[in-house]
């Protein structure tokens, strides 16, 4: 337990680290803020510190544009952060409207270099035109004083600029009238030219790398659907993968790598950025209980599915706004469900079901992405660069899950392939031994019953049918257990079996009672030998049922008829001469001359013996045949046997 206690404290600690790694921006301590509208970057090394950040106090005018503001004085100057969206109010206290025209400014100090510097710029809502010491260096679209004259085009621009005697005057001018909010949400980076290609080649590839794996897993996992339909889990990551993909390539993290490849309105490239966010909580959610089914699980899948396609038909229906009210409202709607998710996977752990500490960081990370980038969105944070790692880490989670179940799997796929094998060879061997052992002894008139080491029954002949009531072609390959059920009956039997095991010579155990179909049983003896067939030994059982001991007069009937045939065997002459030479029995001669021996025959049979038999006569027969007959000892022993039976029973 303490160890499990260990695993679980770790866990806990491993989520607060990814929590407050994703929702602290990081900085380092050469980080420059403006202030004023000034920034000082005269000893920024580009070279060992990157590009820098412009974030800070910009001068701000709303209400304007450039060309105003070169023309008129301005009694003021005005101030307000960047990046921020618009709300609230500058620092002189001008309300900021979320919809119309403004100016930023900055002047930047830069170090004594000969390099090209060059800005990256994304996150303007909605257009933007860039102007460096005065000239024109790049515009996102057509800036407008109203609707009509707006056209947004792009959303990612990066500016080549030159200093003016190691001066940058930085002029961006902002018109929204197509996004709900207005303003610019991101940090703008100044760098070397390499070093803003260098970050937009390695954001694109980035973004490509992860986009082609979310999509390539979002294939394989819906075929296996396809494939499979019992596996739910498969459709709904497959899902999942692709809504991720979709917002991978289309988000800022990948520099808007979708714009490379197609060209859509700037509108629609926005709501498509925004659509994913609706519907990866309520997948999310589904898949997790597919995994791991919560008791409520399916009724908290469908309120949260409700309330995302909601979301999704309001994004869809009405203009860009990714900081409006109701995207906030979004946002806590939506953290109930990490909330929810969180305590079932907790629950999931404390209950140690399988493979759920395989999810363990993937679900944290993916949850502190899905935060980040949200927090991104409401301007809180200015990067959402956590999230593509997010998704990287929820898919190996999600990985050494499946590689734990597929290993599961396919060891009981071996299992049951070894089985099914083993199962074809002794299916095979019995066939083998079947046949040849129905060529040995299925001409033999006793009963035969063969069965393998385990008890398996090989072979049965008609004998055995006849005594058993069994039919062969239904019990062979039956474990012999299978037709015996009496725990005493399949003792005997083994106790049999082990006996020639070890002593490998022919047993015989008389009076064994085996049970015969309907239920019944009858006395049989059996003995047994061994043959060895395809290296496996068998034991092959001749069985003879028990004859009950004859009464009195049965057994006359049978010293009589014995006495009769030894008689005819041994001098080859009838049953009247035997009536005559021993003067026993009385002989009628017909007139046709035939000799009948009418007293004799009646003791040749049980029902016409008399009543009161002359047991003399058949004592005295009997002698006579074994006094008079030449036959061998060995053939007429049974007959004595028979003859001292009787005579004891007077």
């Amino acid at each position: 337990m303490p160890k499990h206690k260990s695993i679980y404290t770790k866990l806990i600690l491993l989520a607060l680290l990814l929590v407050i790694s994703s929702c602290v921006q990081t900085t380092d301590g050469n980080h420059l803020k403006a202030t004023q509208g000034y920034l000082d970057l005269s000893h920024w090394n580009f070279n060992e510190l990157g590009p820098a950040t412009l974030d800070g106090e910009w001068e701000f005018y709303t209400d304007t544009s450039y060309s105003k503001l070169t023309t008129q004085k301005l009694a003021q100057r005005d101030f307000f952060p960047l990046p921020a969206i618009w709300k609230g109010s500058t620092q002189q206290g001008f309300p900021v409207q979320k919809q119309g025209t403004a100016v930023y400014r900055l002047k930047v100090k830069l170090p004594p270099s000969p390099v090209a510097y060059q800005l990256y710029i994304s996150g303007m809502l909605s257009v933007c035109n860039v102007i460096v010491n005065g000239k024109d260096v790049a515009s996102s679209g057509t800036f407008g004083s109203d609707r009509k004259s707006e056209t947004p085009v792009k959303h990612l621009i990066s500016p080549t600029l030159t200093p003016n005697e190691g001066y940058a005057d930085i002029v961006i001018e902002i018109s929204n009238f197509h996004n709900k909010e207005g303003g610019i949400n991101s940090s703008i980076l100044l760098g070397s030219h390499e070093q803003i290609e260098e970050l937009i080649n390695y954001r694109h590839i980035s973004g490509a790398i992860i986009g082609g794996a979310l999509l390539v897993m979002a294939v394989f996992h819906i075929v296996i659907f396809i494939m499979r339909r019992s596996s739910r889990e498969n459709l709904y990551f497959g899902a999942f993968c692709l809504v991720w993909c979709v917002a991978t390539v289309f988000n800022p993290p990948s520099a808007f790598l979708a714009s490379k490849f197609f060209s859509i309105d700037w509108s629609w490239y926005i709501k498509i950025c925004l659509i994913p966010t609706g519907l990866a909580i309520p997948l999310l959610l589904i898949f997790y209980n597919s995994v791991f089914p919560q008791r409520y699980g399916v009724q908290v899948s469908w309120i949260f599915s409700i309330i995302g396609g909601v979301y999704c038909i309001y994004t869809i229906a009405t203009p860009p706004g990714a900081y409006s009210s109701i995207a906030f409202a979004y946002f806590l709607i939506t953290r109930i469900a990490y909330v929810y998710l969180f305590a079932s996977f907790i629950n999931d752990l404390r209950k140690k079901r399988k493979g759920a500490v395989y999810l363990a960081p993937g679900y944290l990370v993916l949850a502190c992405a899905e935060f980040d980038e949200i927090l991104f969105d409401l301007n809180i944070f200015g990067s959402a660069d956590f999230t593509p790692y997010g998704t990287f880490i929820f898919i190996l989670s999600y990985s050494l899950l499946m590689s734990s179940r597929f290993a599961e799997t396919l060891s009981s796929y071996e299992r049951v392939s070894g089985e099914l094998e083993s199962r074809k060879k002794k299916e095979h061997d019995h066939k083998i031994i079947h046949l040849r052992l129905s060529k040995m002894l299925d001409s033999v008139d006793e009963a035969i019953l063969a069965v393998n080491n385990d008890l398996v029954i090989d072979f049965c002949n008609s004998g055995f049918e006849k005594l058993s009531g069994f039919n062969c072609k239904e019990i062979q390959g039956l474990n012999l257990n299978e037709i015996i059920e009496s725990k005493v009956h399949q003792t005997a039997f083994i106790e049999l079996i082990n006996k020639q095991t070890a002593t490998d010579n022919k047993t015989t155990l008389e009076e064994i009672s085996l049970p015969v179909a309907a239920g019944k049983t009858i006395n049989v003896l059996i003995s047994i030998r061994t043959i060895d067939i395809e290296s496996e030994p068998i034991y092959v059982m001749n069985i003879r049922p028990v004859q009950a001991q004859p009464d009195k007069r049965e057994l006359a009937v049978i010293i009589m008829n014995s006495s009769l045939e030894y008689w005819e065997k041994a001098t080859g002459r009838s049953k009247a001469d035997l009536a005559s030479e021993s003067g026993i029995w009385n002989i009628y001669i017909e007139k046709d001359g035939y000799a009948r021996t009418q007293t004799l025959d009646r003791y040749l049979n049980i029902e016409t013996l008399p009543e009161r038999p002359r047991w003399k006569n058949i004592y005295a027969t009997a002698e006579f045949v074994l006094n008079n007959s030449a036959q061998n000892p060995e053939a007429t022993s049974e007959l004595e046997t028979n003859l001292n039976q009787l005579k004891k029973m007077s």
